[in-house]
């Protein structure tokens, strides 16, 4: 029971603020002229476009750079080169005699 009334008290307090500041906001933006509202909601209005334009920008930043460190940082192992046999490479010396041969038969 008692913390019941706790909870209704906390409420009852709760409410009354919020009350108080929606009269008092309310009161504020009372006074002003119709062109300074209008020039409220515009400045508010570039404020949070703005904001937003450029968590967007970030966010789409941020998504575009993961994905090209999972592409280009991922590491492969290095392949053994293929490299030709000793007997089916031309050796200096072969070549020059080889050479020779082709000379000789035409």
């Amino acid at each position: 029971m008692n913390e019941e009334i706790k909870k209704s008290k906390l409420r009852i307090f709760l409410k009354d603020i919020w009350e108080e500041f929606t009269y008092n906001l309310g009161y504020c933006l009372g006074q002003l002229t119709p062109f300074r509202r209008f020039l409220l909601v515009l400045i508010f209005g570039g404020v949070f476009g703005a904001a937003y334009i450029c968590i967007l920008i970030s966010a789409i930043y941020n998504i575009g750079k993961r994905d090209a460190e999972k592409e280009f940082l991922q590491l492969h192992h290095i392949e053994t080169l293929k490299l030709q046999s000793e007997k089916e490479s031309i050796n200096i010396f072969n070549q020059q005699e080889y050479e020779y041969e082709q000379q000789s038969d035409k």
